[in-house]
């Protein structure tokens, strides 16, 4: 199963989580989708104990933050200094706009 992930503060009032799931159980994708309340001290240590996740939303206040943790980014991502999706595949951490 495929996990995927919004991740802000705050983010409790986020329908990401509604939206992306009927649309995986609709499609038959074997997926699921959730959210995480994060806190900027805890950004760098999520990206590290967490690979098992194949992408991530990502909301405010860390659309500049995770910058610092992709190991690649997209064009648009380095054009806009800022990133709201991120893929994880094969140990990278791609950022993209």
């Amino acid at each position: 199963m495929k996990k995927y992930l919004v991740i802000g503060n705050p983010i409790e009032h986020s329908l990401s989580p509604k939206l992306h799931n009927y649309w995986l159980d609709k499609n038959k994708i074997d997926g699921n989708y959730d959210k995480k309340i994060l806190t900027e001290e805890k950004v760098g240590e999520f990206f590290k104990s967490n690979q098992n996740i194949s992408g991530i939303n990502v909301t405010i206040p860390f659309k500049k933050t995770v910058l610092n943790y992709c190991t690649e980014l997209t064009e648009l991502a380095l054009n806009s200094q800022s990133v709201n999706t991120i893929t994880l595949s094969n140990e990278k951490i791609i950022g993209d706009n």
